[in-house]
């Protein structure tokens, strides 16, 4: 399913060996797959816990597990064994798991739920906060919901103004209004 250098096979197998557990497996997943906040994952399981979608791929001294649903975001992948210092690490060069960006005739919706995913929520993410997209009403006003820090905050305001919606309407000028639907009486997580 992916390609593994000789070193970070090496280092895998080791790892299992360690462990000493017949049934241990690697599982292989995507958060986010096909978004470009899209994240590859190592886990251990035991692949009698797995579901039916995931599928057996045997390397030497483990056997990976990956579901169905991730074999093409995975599809020219390389794993290697990035070394810095007395630290190892597996890196994994997955071309494929973010997916493209929308072509230019695509849904408006789904531009700009990219550009959000993309652009938007990784400045966001500094204050653990995120917006999403609830709707584009007929008159091009986009109503977004914030959540994490983002909800709550005293800064909300700004972030819309300044941040956000400057950015989208930059980028999409048929764009109408930014609108903000969130109940932001919710302040537990407030990042101000």
């Amino acid at each position: 399913m992916f390609d593994i250098t000789d070193e970070a096979l090496t280092y895998v197998a080791e790892l299992f060996a360690q462990q000493g557990e017949e049934d241990l497996g690697l599982k292989v997943d995507i958060e986010k797959a096909g978004t470009p906040a899209a994240a590859v994952t190592f886990n251990f399981c035991y692949s009698k816990d797995l579901g039916k979608t995931y599928f057996k791929f045997e390397y030497e001294g483990f056997n990976a597990f990956i579901d169905e649903s991730n074999f093409d975001y995975l599809k020219d992948s390389e794993v290697a064994l990035k070394e810095e210092g007395s630290t190892k690490k597996l890196t994994i060069t997955a071309p494929n798991a973010k997916g493209e960006a929308p072509k230019d005739d695509a849904p408006l919706e789904e531009k700009i739920k990219y550009t959000i995913a993309a652009e938007v929520n990784p400045q966001l993410a500094s204050h653990g906060g995120f917006v999403e997209l609830v709707e584009i009403t007929d008159d091009m006003d986009v109503i977004l919901n914030f959540g994490g820090g983002c909800q709550g905050c005293s800064s909300v305001k700004v972030t819309l103004k300044n941040g956000v919606e400057s950015q989208l309407k930059a980028i999409y000028p048929q764009i109408k209004n930014i609108l903000d639907v969130t109940d932001h009486t919710q302040k537990e997580n407030a990042y101000m």
